[in-house]
């Protein structure tokens, strides 16, 4: 007599012969499964961490950015106010200091070059 496993899809002389293969071929999906689920969840873990991750340097930005306009508007207020005591305000700059306050066609697209409110 012969034993057919639906499992396996093998024909098999014993009970016992099917039985045992079937079990192997259980127990390999069941390791593969598990191991499946644990990436999944690691996975998961990770995109979870990168999220919290973008959200807390998203509020460092934002914040960095509040202060930089508050920063702004007091120096505008300040110059005003010496301009209009003292009629101007002369300043020389040098070096690094003079390269970074030409304005470039680039800035444009620069956020910082606008005050947006």
């Amino acid at each position: 007599m012969k034993f057919y496993s639906d499992v396996t899809k093998q024909f098999y002389d014993t009970e016992k012969a099917c039985l045992e293969a079937e079990f192997k071929v259980k127990e390999k999906q069941n390791r593969e499964k598990i191991l499946r689920e644990k990436a999944e969840r690691e996975a998961k873990e990770k995109q979870e961490k990168l999220a919290a991750e973008r959200k807390t340097r998203a509020a460092e930005v934002e914040e960095a950015r509040k202060a930089m306009v508050v920063a702004q508007h007091k120096y505008s207020e300040l110059l005003e106010a010496f301009c209009k005591d003292y009629g101007y305000f002369h300043q020389t700059l040098t070096g690094e200091d003079a390269k970074g306050i030409i304005p470039t066609l680039f800035d444009i697209f620069n956020p910082l070059f606008f005050d947006i409110k």
